[in-house]
């Protein structure tokens, strides 16, 4: 039995991936939501190293935003698991009122839900997304 854990949170979330954009046939950037509301940008100049930036987020536990209206980065995510570009589980985060989010982990393997008191039990708080900028570091390869 696979069980997976979820936390719900009220007020600013924490640090996640809010959207991937396209600059280009294959650039473009990320753009996080830091847990102060800040936003950073990180560009990246090819699918393979959007790829790589997106692993070594899943390997982090950094939460990806689920799109409303539009897919956000955690469909695209989804889609890249589909296509065993990436491999699971991962982070979502998603909204479920104004103020109100609830952070899990997903997997296709899922049996039964644990609810934590804490997103920081689920997701990494602490990860610095400027760390992306490192292209020659051997965890982005």
């Amino acid at each position: 039995m696979t069980r997976l854990r979820y936390a719900k949170g009220s007020g600013h979330p924490p640090l996640h991936l809010a959207s991937i954009t396209a600059n280009g046939a294959d650039a473009g950037e990320l753009r996080f939501t830091l847990a102060n509301a800040k936003e950073l940008r990180i560009a990246f100049t090819s699918h393979a190293e959007q790829v790589r930036m997106l692993e070594r987020l899943i390997t982090e536990r950094v939460p990806f935003a689920v799109g409303g209206m539009c897919p956000g980065p955690a469909e695209e995510v989804d889609m890249l698991i589909a296509t065993a570009e990436l491999a699971g589980p991962y982070i979502e985060l998603a909204w479920t009122a104004p103020q109100q989010w609830v952070v899990r982990e997903t997997s296709s393997v899922a049996s039964e839900w644990l609810q934590v008191a804490e997103a920081s039990m689920i997701a990494n708080p602490s990860f610095d997304p400027n760390a992306l900028k490192c292209f020659d570091c051997p965890t982005l390869r």
